[in-house]
């Protein structure tokens, strides 16, 4: 057919080749907004995994929102081993409550600290704002503690940095227990983040229980597993120590950490004496807020180290 002959496309039929070229296009511009949209949903899931697996798990998110598990899932009461008679004073039941994961939550670091309550502050060495809040709660005269990160029985708990390891050799182990001090400097006594791999193995917690002893330090069981060997070893190489009775906050919600607390003086009143850990949270800083008239009222509030010095001199 010839240029002549050949028919002319009528501009009805250009306008419908222009409009499946522009529906094409926008297809493929759909298609490509819903894979790219897909591809942020996945990346979100799994950075939201991380996080509550790792980050939150071995302490807090290093920023100014609440954390979640902030120590294994181990909650029993224990029992006072047959050898601890319970020790009385003249005066009310004494109970220390430690705040551990100290250094992640700056905020409610700082409103912990300015509470009117003679509490115990716990630092993990590698926490981004453990040198800002450990030199706070030294300067008010509150007694600080390294909270030492030890080795989890599962994988889906990270101790995080600075964790004492059963497969570390002495050397390894005094180095990084020596480095972690030195970031927590006006430590006077140390508890165990997590550990409930860690504190079963006697020969390592007799190890570590030597170090304490050579830097005139006592020691907190958190007690993370019941067959922690933590007072055993302590008591064998001559370092002052107790253990947790309640951790205060394991759910995050203001009424039950008072809950908690009335636990904890029930337990203070039974034995003279009683130990609670609470963590950094916006539940714990209001229960201790609000509930601390009752708590105040049954028992006297001590430090970790003044409760040490009179459990010792027993």
């Amino acid at each position: 057919m010839s240029r002549k002959t050949r028919k002319k496309r009528s501009p009805a039929t250009r306008g419908k080749k222009k409009n499946k070229k522009k529906s094409l296009l926008s297809l493929r511009i759909f298609s490509f907004l819903v894979l790219l949209g897909l591809l942020i949903f996945s990346m979100g899931a799994a950075g939201y995994v991380i996080f509550f697996r790792t980050t939150i798990a071995h302490g807090a998110v290093p920023g100014e929102g609440e954390g979640g598990a902030f120590e294994e899932p181990y909650t029993t009461i224990p029992a006072l081993p047959p050898d601890i008679a319970p020790v009385r004073d003249d005066k009310l039941p004494m109970v220390a409550i430690i705040i551990d994961d100290m250094g992640y939550h700056r905020d409610v670091g700082h409103e912990l600290l300015q509470l009117p309550l003679n509490l115990t502050f716990s630092f993990l060495a590698a926490a981004p704002f453990t040198a800002e809040l450990e030199e706070m709660a030294f300067q008010g005269g509150r007694i600080v503690l390294l909270h030492q990160p030890m080795e989890p029985k599962g994988d889906e708990w990270d101790p995080g940095p600075g964790a004492l390891l059963t497969k570390q050799s002495k050397e390894e182990q005094e180095e990084l227990f020596l480095e972690n001090l030195q970031k927590v400097p006006h430590a006077v006594g140390v508890n165990n983040h997590m550990g409930s791999l860690y504190t079963e193995d006697r020969e390592r917690m007799e190890d570590l229980m030597v170090l304490l002893r050579e830097q005139g330090l006592f020691f907190v069981d958190s007690f993370t597993t019941a067959s922690s060997q933590g007072l055993i070893a302590a008591k064998a190489v001559g370092v002052p120590a107790a253990r947790r009775h309640i951790f205060l906050d394991n759910v995050h919600s203001q009424d039950k950490v008072c809950k908690q607390l009335h636990k904890l003086v029930q337990s203070a009143e039974q034995n003279g004496w009683a130990i609670g850990i609470g963590h950094p949270n916006d539940a714990t800083l209001a229960a201790l807020t609000h509930c601390r008239g009752k708590l105040l009222q049954r028992v006297r509030l001590v430090s970790a180290q003044e409760l040490l010095i009179k459990l010792t001199a027993h």
